[in-house]
């Protein structure tokens, strides 16, 4: 049986390390975040700040989409999750705000560490446009954009707590909008 937390204090959480919605559906489209979620991805943004390019331009975001592999951190619990959907036939999708170009190397990643097929994975930040058009039914996700735009879409949102070593530290109010938090999630 699966424990479902939601709105909890960190004083709160136990080790429950799954989702409830991994346990309910079966057969349904999921959805993923990239960063902070699947993965602690600092190391790959820490080697795009240290190449001197300007920060958010092609040449960065190139540095940043090809250098996970060997520097970014698999999130062992959003891993557990995203294969329990998988050994139920639940269809997987990564939709991450990163800027695409380079990004057939973050694609091929994604597919080698987690079976994400490499046309399931997109990059925009209109996330809840494409929840609705892939029919979506579950979105994980670390940031609060994540939440609102799973539940924009009009399904539910669950949040994957960041690391606190994490280099990004905007957008984060876990519980914030009711959703369910996977607890001990931030590794």
């Amino acid at each position: 049986m699966l424990t479902v937390f939601i709105g909890c204090s960190a004083a709160q959480k136990s080790a429950a390390p799954s989702s409830s919605a991994a346990s309910l559906q079966s057969g349904v489209n999921v959805g993923f975040d990239v960063d902070d979620t699947l993965l602690f991805s600092s190391p790959a943004f820490n080697i795009a700040k240290k190449s001197g390019y300007s920060e958010y331009s092609e040449e960065w975001w190139t540095i940043v989409n090809k250098s996970d592999e060997g520097n970014s951190i698999v999130k062992k619990v959003a891993e557990k999750i995203l294969n329990e959907h998988k050994a139920k036939g639940d269809q997987i999708f990564a939709i991450t705000a990163r800027d695409g170009t380079g990004g057939d190397v973050l694609r091929d990643f994604l597919n080698k560490t987690f079976g994400i097929k490499k046309e399931n994975t997109y990059f925009s930040n209109r996330k809840a446009e494409l929840i609705k058009k892939f029919n979506i039914s579950i979105y994980y996700g670390d940031s609060d954009s994540d939440i609102t735009a799973a539940q924009e879409a009009g399904v539910k949102g669950i949040r994957i707590l960041r690391s606190p070593k994490s280099s990004y530290k905007g957008k984060y109010n876990p519980g914030k909008f009711g959703e369910e938090i996977i607890p001990n999630s931030e590794e």
